[in-house]
């Protein structure tokens, strides 16, 4: 009951502060000018915008023959001029991309209202209205390219100025955008980062087919944008629309496929190759809820991993468990007239008593017993003498799978990891101001 008053106190707070605003992360704005054929502005024309997925509407009005549009989806759209003694002129088809400013003008022919000339035409690919370098990534390339792993980030490289490290064991790695180190750079889903400062890593990833489209800000980013020094990763995810749409996918990838491991041949303990199973299925589904007003979208990816690791490591060696350390030892020391010890000879060789009471010139790796400081004789120490700690601490130890004294320990072994992620998005418009 606690939750729900909660939720009820800020869903009252947020209706209460929501305002269209100026410039947001995730929206686009349009401007232009309303101009009749000799050049003059065209004062109060009233502008319309009406996205072509969900019939939702926008308004303005050019005061003084200038217009601008703020709080706008990503998406395609119908754009209509109206102006008394004017045909209606239609603009067809513009799309509008994530966290740009595009301009589109308008030249009105003198005529009735009711008369309409149409253009299918797309909004100028050159910006003006921005000096901000960067390139949006569309939901075409966000699903058509291969991805290992399922992470969008593999693609900001598509963009001008990004360098990609290579992926490591841990993940992939985060992109160096226009020179600048990976923790330096902005992540902003749907307008909000996403980014935790220490240790500079991304809270989470969207599925891909989740994915709208997405914008690098490489240079010379909006005012709208702080808090880095590097670049600006701007993702919009999907929305639903007034028709229901739907897919489903699956993704696999098995050991049956993969050549073998060079550091791990087929031997008769192994005869098979290490496991690599990745299943990584779901699906989306998006539609409306009430006709030109409250959409739903929502997604869900499964992933079921099980891969062999092959882990090389140095470990004991047989000997060493039954303490003969003789292996260990090196040159015999001398006593050198500067009073310093090495293996450069000398008249004055360094001179021990070892544990049978024999009188023996040390060597490197020289093992001596703590209670007399003798040397062990031939370096081998009594396994009855070995510490009730650090017995039972080598008996954690494995033994060696080859022989050597370093990297002699080969291990194969099967991790698991299962994750299920979704996500549930509703979107309802009350007025062209307000929205949630």
């Amino acid at each position: 009951m606690r939750r729900i008053l909660h939720f009820a106190v800020f869903i009252c707070f947020f209706f209460a502060s929501v305002n269209s605003a100026k410039a947001q992360a995730a929206k686009v704005e349009l401007t232009g000018e309303v101009r009749d054929q000799n050049g003059s502005f065209v004062a109060q024309a009233k502008i319309t915008l009406t996205e072509v997925a969900t019939g939702q509407t926008s308004f303005s009005t050019s005061d003084d023959g200038n217009y601008t549009v703020t709080n706008l989806r990503p998406g395609l759209y119908n754009i209509t001029v109206e102006a008394t003694n004017f045909k209606q002129s239609v603009r067809e088809g513009v799309r509008l991309a994530t966290g740009e400013r595009v301009r589109v003008d308008f030249v009105l022919e003198p005529g009735a209202v009711t008369e309409v000339g149409t253009i299918n035409q797309d909004a100028s690919l050159l910006r003006t209205e921005s000096g901000s370098l960067g390139q949006v990534i569309s939901d075409r390339k966000i699903v058509d390219i291969p991805l290992n792993g399922r992470s969008f980030l593999s693609l900001v490289s598509l963009s001008a100025g990004v360098a990609q490290p290579p992926p490591t064991t841990a993940g992939p790695s985060f992109p160096r955008i226009n020179g600048g180190r990976p923790r330096t750079n902005e992540y902003l889903f749907d307008g909000i980062s996403v980014l935790q400062p220490e240790p500079g890593q991304v809270a989470f990833f969207p599925i891909v087919e989740a994915i709208q489209e997405f914008k690098v800000e490489v240079n010379s980013p909006p005012a709208e944008f702080g808090r880095f020094n590097g670049g600006v990763v701007n993702l919009t995810t999907k929305s639903g629309t007034n028709d229901f749409h739907g897919s489903a996918f699956e993704f696999l990838r098995n050991e049956a496929l993969n050549a073998r491991n060079l550091f791990a041949p087929k031997t008769a303990a192994n005869p098979q190759r290490p496991v690599f199973r990745r299943n990584q299925f779901g699906g989306v589904v998006g539609g409306p809820i009430i006709k030109d007003k409250t959409f739903f979208f929502g997604d869900y990816q499964g992933t079921r991993q099980l891969i062999a690791r092959v882990r090389i490591s140095t470990v004991p060696t047989l000997a060493q468990r039954a303490g003969n350390f003789s292996s260990s030892l090196g040159a015999l020391l001398y006593l050198q007239s500067n009073g310093t010890i090495s293996t450069t000879v000398s008249a004055t060789p360094v001179m021990v008593t070892d544990t049978n009471g024999a009188s023996i010139q040390a060597r490197v790796g020289q093992i001596f017993r703590p209670s007399d400081h003798r040397a062990y004789a031939n370096n081998q120490i009594p396994t009855n003498t070995y510490d009730s700690v650090a017995a039972g601490l080598l008996q954690r130890y494995p033994s060696p799978t080859t022989s050597g004294a370093a990297n002699n320990f080969t291990r194969i072994g099967n991790e698991s990891d299962d994750q299920d992620q979704y996500d549930v998005r509703i979107d309802h418009r009350f007025s062209e101001r307000n929205q949630l």
